[in-house]
């Protein structure tokens, strides 16, 4: 668990939770089923990271169908909300980076490497990764208020990747014979901060590769590219989702679904 920045700015964010909230984004929670309804079997060993309140995913579909549900975030507060959706699953509080990501906003980014221990208490089947690699630093880094825009760019492009590299390579550490699902929000769009081209646009994309060559000449955020650290830990991906996430009024993100695996001779 950590108890320094990524912790603060995080639970910041859950705290915004209301019913509204939940209502919006209930055509994320759907598409996101459509996505696990084939890749969790009936008594599987489901892990979620990065839980939080539980938002965006169908918990209560997914604890029915696994034989175990583990909730696994940095904020024990939000956990404990989504547990309560989820009545049989357990709340387990962990930092994924293992401290990483504080030492980097600490200014010792060099202090902690993110470790290779699996996350939570597996083995699982499948891993579900619920839109974290964005917010292993940004939401801190912001949060600070010390830095500028230019600046926070800066650490982003130098100690992000490293950092999802390694969560990633944790991820199927988790479920070593199993599946790992990335939710990843690629691309947003709100007043202020626009594209070369429309979310529908996006969403009209005849498969996953056009839509992923299009979304690419897009502003993306830095340092947290799951498609990397997917071949740097020894993995592929086997397919691709895209989805809209209504994430405030006048806020939306498309989100990339990738199931992947390790080879089975890895």
């Amino acid at each position: 668990m950590s108890g320094g920045a990524v912790l603060a700015a995080n639970a910041a964010n859950n705290a915004r939770g209301d019913g509204a909230r939940r209502r919006r984004w209930k055509p994320a929670r759907m598409a996101a089923w459509a996505l696990l309804d084939a890749e969790v079997a009936r008594g599987a060993r489901v892990a979620v990271v990065g839980a939080g309140n539980g938002d965006d995913l169908p918990l209560r579909r997914l604890a029915r169908r696994a034989g175990r549900l583990d909730l696994i975030d940095v904020d024990a507060r939000a956990l404990a909300g989504a547990r309560r959706r989820a009545i049989t699953a357990r709340a387990l509080v962990e930092d994924v980076t293992g401290g990483a990501a504080d030492a980097v906003l600490a200014g010792a980014p060099e202090a902690i490497a993110v470790p290779a221990a699996p996350i939570g208490d597996g083995p699982y089947d499948v891993v579900v990764c619920d839109l974290v690699l964005t917010q292993l630093l940004y939401p801190a880094l912001k949060a600070a208020g010390t830095l500028t825009g230019a600046e926070i760019d800066t650490v982003l492009l130098r100690d992000g990747q490293r950092l999802t590299d390694g969560v990633v390579a944790r991820l199927h550490a988790a479920a070593p014979r199993g599946t790992v699902v990335i939710l990843h929000d690629l691309l947003g769009w709100w007043d202020g901060h626009r594209q070369p081209f429309t979310l529908d646009e996006l969403l009209a994309a005849p498969d996953p590769a056009a839509a992923l060559q299009l979304a690419r000449r897009g502003r993306l955020p830095y340092g947290c590219d799951p498609w990397l650290a997917t071949e740097r830990a020894g993995a592929h991906i086997t397919h691709t989702a895209l989805w809209r996430w209504p994430f405030a009024p006048g806020a939306d993100y498309a989100v990339f679904g990738l199931v992947t695996r390790r080879s089975s001779d890895d």
